[in-house]
């Protein structure tokens, strides 16, 4: 696949993923829980979206979230990505939840609003 098509996809790909995270209930993020993981595969699903390109449409959104939400890009934690694709996919939109709790915090709106504003900016 192109340059150009991965990109489309993670357009594609992203604003359904950071939507679907921001929906996300506490619960949904326990040990073995099962919602994140099938929530990613779905979104892969719809949008035509491989494993490869999910942290590089992950990582827009949290580019993203950080301008929009005027957080501290110094002190904002770096996402550890480690281990397998899969493995690090779930381990950033865990990183994500919290990120857009901290954006919503932080520009005092909603997590649904937090996420369209970074989203306008992709």
């Amino acid at each position: 696949m192109g340059a150009a098509n991965e990109n489309a996809t993670d357009l594609a790909f992203a604003p359904v993923a950071a939507r679907g995270i921001a929906g996300l209930a506490p619960e949904d993020l326990t040990r073995g829980n099962l919602t994140l993981e099938l929530g990613l595969s779905l979104w892969m699903h719809r949008t035509g979206t491989d494993l490869a390109e999910v942290t590089s449409a992950l990582l827009a959104v949290r580019d993203a979230l950080l301008e929009a939400s005027g957080l501290d890009r110094a002190s904002e934690p770096v996402p550890l990505l480690a281990g397998d694709a899969k493995t690090a996919a779930l381990a950033l939109a865990i990183y994500l939840d919290g990120l857009i709790d901290r954006a919503a915090c932080r520009a005092e709106v909603t997590r649904d609003t937090a996420v369209d504003a970074a989203l306008a900016l992709i």
